[in-house]
């Protein structure tokens, strides 16, 4: 019975002091009120308040304004590096661009070089017929040394016909077909043309062995010959035309025994670089005879 009135007392007690809070903070605040309202004076409870809020409302403006700036300067860098990612894609597509131009331009003038050096080579042949022609495809084999071009017999290109460029002798045709031809180069294992030595004028038969060198064959010991001497065509057999560049004497081997020197000769012509040639047209043996005759 005495504990329920101690604690009926208690809990008196407890909401009593409840009471006197709430209306001490209640009479607190009107007084801070009517001191900020009322006066234009700033009163001890205001510059108290003033005082312990200010840091706080500093700091949390200065966070914000951190804030606010880390933002812009983030968004602003976002898209500085957008635009210049798009700027760098687009300059890198035209500099592609401009390079394939240039690579062009660069083939349009080594083709035009080319073709400008076998038209000027064409003019000197005088009346001798040639029809241009340009490589399409090459023999893989090292040993079979051949190349396709893109002129046939609907052009006028006959088996044997020979084929130079403006360097020197090529080879000759050995397959036709009504639009492309096959040339056996001078170079192939199986070739062999006559030829002199320019200056001596000995003759001798030059074949290709599989490489890009020639050697020459039946050159006496007795004959004068000579590192750096020029190999022109012979012109005989009316296949090739006398006086075609072929190569330069470029290795002498003299055997003890034997009859003739061992010489390799190094081509005119470059036959990693081949490209545009000319195929040599053969007079027509009728015509040659009717123009004899009386």
């Amino acid at each position: 019975m005495r504990k329920k009135i101690t604690r009926k007392r208690n809990d008196r007690f407890r909401l009593f002091r409840i009471v006197i809070l709430a209306g001490f903070l209640l009479t607190s605040a009107l007084i801070f009120m009517v001191s900020t309202l009322g006066s234009q004076n700033f009163g001890s409870l205001h510059k108290l308040v003033l005082e312990a809020v200010g840091p706080i409302q500093k700091f949390v403006a200065a966070g914000s304004s951190s804030v606010e700036k880390f933002k812009s300067e983030y968004l602003d860098i976002l898209q500085d590096s957008l635009r210049l990612r798009e700027e760098n894609k687009r300059l890198v597509q035209q500099l592609q661009e401009n390079e394939a131009l240039l690579n062009k331009s660069r083939e349009a003038m080594a083709t035009n070089a080319s073709l400008r050096k076998l038209l000027e080579f064409k003019n000197t042949l005088g009346h001798q017929g040639s029809v241009a022609a340009t490589i399409i495809g090459k023999d893989p084999s090292a040993m079979f040394r051949s190349v396709i071009i893109d002129q046939g017999s609907n052009n006028g290109i006959l088996k044997g016909n020979p084929v130079v460029n403006n360097d020197g002798v090529v080879g000759q045709v050995f397959t036709i077909t009504p639009n492309y031809a096959k040339v056996l180069l001078a170079i192939a294992p199986s070739s062999a043309i006559d030829v002199l030595l320019q200056k001596s004028r000995v003759r001798g038969i030059l074949k290709g062995n599989g490489t890009l060198t020639y050697k020459l064959e039946y050159i006496l010991k007795t004959a004068e010959v000579e590192e750096g001497d020029h190999v022109v065509t012979a012109g005989y057999g009316g296949v090739f035309p006398t006086g075609y560049q072929v190569g330069v004497v470029s290795k002498i081997i003299k055997k003890p025994r034997g009859m003739f020197h061992e010489i390799e000769v190094t081509p005119s012509v470059d036959y990693q670089k081949l490209e545009n040639l000319l195929i040599l047209q053969q007079p027509d043996m009728a015509e040659i005879k009717q123009m004899a005759q009386p």
